[in-house]
């Protein structure tokens, strides 16, 4: 299976796991755990594993994708939603730590408004500069 990106796909990618490594940081801080690379690679691999299952699956970088600012936003609510329990199921498994319900909740939600938080700002801007590309060559 081939992912194919532009550049708007490539920021998008880009974008997201700055996301993810702003969580995994948050959490570390938070929690009071050291914040070191090989701690944020740890913790963020088994999400990392199910994002990629997740977009592969619903080819959530494609330009069909990221054209419209509404299926943009769709696009990540269902790819995380998809993607979450799979990184919750592998990092169960990796640590040996069982799953707890507020655990996966304040997982899901917290990383969803990471994603969302620039999601948003960039579908705006994005649609911004496709009006204004298509109104310069009319």
């Amino acid at each position: 299976m081939r992912l194919r990106l532009s550049l708007p796909g490539y920021l998008l990618l880009l974008g997201d796991l700055i996301a993810f490594v702003l969580f995994v940081y948050y959490g570390k801080i938070i929690h009071n755990y050291p914040v070191t690379v090989m701690g944020i690679i740890e913790t963020l691999a088994p999400f990392l594993v199910g994002w990629i299952v997740a977009i592969l699956l619903f080819k959530s970088y494609g330009q069909r994708t990221y054209e419209s600012a509404g299926r943009q936003l769709l696009s990540v609510l269902i790819t995380w939603t998809v993607a979450a329990p799979i990184g919750l199921l592998i990092r169960s498994w990796w640590t040996g730590v069982p799953i707890t319900l507020i655990f996966a909740g304040v997982t899901y939600f917290i990383t969803l408004a990471f994603l969302l938080g620039w999601r948003v700002p960039f579908a705006i801007g994005y649609a911004i500069y496709k009006r204004n590309r298509l109104l310069s060559t009319s």
